[in-house]
């Protein structure tokens, strides 16, 4: 993305069953500006609930980018190029206490063929401080190509203080 200003403007329709209820669903178009080029993007997504405890969701993404022409600042121009991506994702939350839960996050995104985990617990203690577990993986799904997977692993603890105290 060439640096400068943008200056977009989008429109949004969204269309929404009752969200009170344990599965609900969401549509969303959008059309608009893209860092210089234009972007039409459709995302469905279904949402459950179980009680306060669990909650799940389940999107697709679909986005088709118009890039235009820019020149570069050396005065040759190059193109962007356009592309269409459709990105796949499933979030679950499980809540064990009010302070105490486990996330996952799978992602696959279709341009790249990447498939990304993402796995998290934490244990808060006030205002978001306290223990987090995490796990990351992205695993290249191109078959041609040499097999690249990625892994990371988190142990983070953050705790406030008053130093004035």
């Amino acid at each position: 993305v060439p640096p400068g200003d943008y200056d977009h403007k989008e429109s949004q329709l969204v269309l929404m069953t009752d969200n009170r209820k344990p599965l609900y669903l969401e549509w969303t178009s959008r059309i608009g500006g893209f860092y210089g080029g234009d972007r039409r993007s459709l995302e469905t997504k279904a949402n459950y609930r179980l009680g306060d405890a669990f909650t799940a969701a389940l999107t697709w993404s679909h986005n088709n980018i118009d890039m235009k022409p820019f020149t570069k600042i050396d005065g040759l121009a190059a193109s962007r190029g356009d592309f269409k991506v459709n990105v796949a994702r499933l979030r679950m939350s499980y809540s064990i206490t009010p302070k105490m839960q486990i996330q996952m996050l799978v992602q696959s995104d279709d341009r790249k063929d990447l498939l990304a985990t993402n796995f998290r617990f934490s244990w808060l203690q006030d205002a978001n401080s306290g223990l987090y577990i995490v796990y990351n993986e992205v695993d290249d799904l191109n078959i041609i190509g040499p097999m690249e997977k990625r892994r990371e692993f988190a142990v983070k603890y953050s705790q406030i203080f008053d130093v004035l105290r």
